[in-house]
């Protein structure tokens, strides 16, 4: 438990913010859920969300926009190692939850801001959510639909969690001053699209659903549907397993075509699919699972998490 014995004050709402604080309760930290109650946490109508990213934190209800408030509230900062906030420049300032009169009560508080986009840009004060952010960095271009969970605040939460213990951290070892770490959701789902913006940059060519090594561009990573409809994964990067599933599907005319693209490469999905679709999965799992070589079914959550 890294974290134990720190005490961090969640002053966030709704999903990014709060999932930092979980992750920080995970590694023994206190966490102390700072919320209005006249303007409650707008993920209260998420049942589910807000179950689930604060149920490991303790519920502290202050109006921060009083006297007796912002009394209250700095009482908890002075004893605070860490605080987390995903306001705008305005609000956060109207709330108290600015850099500067943060570290007026408490020069050693380590801040993560999370942000729509960066504060030095001229989008800093416009409105945004998730999926705003994925649609304006090509993220949503990706797929088919919108994807099924929020990338940029899961990304940002996991970077801001790490540069808040990084940053309590520098404290413990003796830094005088605490930080302040901005973390930009916009910016990190930039961050962590790297590889293929940086591909796109050398070939000129946009990536799209089933463009990239991720989505299914290879015969050697995608899905694959087995004659009962069992969608099965392979994932045989290297080729000592890719080596297998061919092996067992009894393909050795494909043995060299696993980043076959073009034609070549849909005809060497083609004939994948066909020998899956050939068999159930019952038939596929057992040989499957022997093998070691990197071929999943696609579980439901039912299957999964279900009683």
């Amino acid at each position: 438990m890294l974290l134990k014995g720190a005490l961090i004050l969640d002053c966030s709402i709704l999903l990014p913010g709060p999932f930092v604080g979980k992750l920080l309760a995970k590694q023994g930290a206190r966490v102390l859920k700072i919320e209005n109650p006249n303007r409650p946490d707008p993920a209260r109508k998420m049942v589910p969300f807000y179950k689930d990213l604060n149920s490991c934190k303790e519920l502290v209800l202050i109006d921060t926009l009083t006297a007796d408030g912002r009394a209250e509230f700095a009482r908890l900062v002075q004893k605070a190692d860490g605080l987390i906030e995903g306001f705008r420049p305005q609000a956060k300032k109207k709330l108290g939850f600015d850099e500067a009169s943060l570290h007026a009560i408490n020069p050693k508080l380590c801040i993560a801001s999370i942000v729509g986009y960066p504060e030095d840009g001229p989008w800093r004060d416009r409105a945004g959510h998730d999926l705003n952010f994925s649609a304006v960095t090509g993220c949503v271009s990706l797929f088919n639909e919108m994807p099924s969970l929020p990338l940029a605040d899961l990304f940002a939460a996991y970077q801001a969690a790490l540069s808040l213990s990084s940053a309590i951290a520098g404290v413990a070892r003796g830094a005088a001053r605490g930080t302040r770490s901005v973390v930009s959701m916009s910016e990190t789902l930039k961050d962590i699209q790297g590889g293929l913006i940086e591909e796109f940059r050398m070939s000129g060519v946009s990536p799209g659903p089933e463009g990239t090594l991720f989505s299914g561009r290879f015969p050697c990573y995608r899905l694959y549907q087995a004659k009962d409809g069992r969608r099965i994964s392979v994932g045989a990067i290297e080729h000592k397993f890719w080596e297998k599933v061919c092996s067992i599907l009894q393909l050795p005319e494909v043995l060299e075509e696993g980043y076959a693209t073009g034609e070549k490469g849909l005809q060497t999905v083609a004939k994948i699919q066909a020998r899956f679709e050939s068999q159930n999965w019952s038939h596929w799992a057992p040989l499957f699972d022997s093998a070691d070589c990197c071929v999943e079914p696609v579980l439901n959550y039912q299957e999964v998490y279900g009683v």
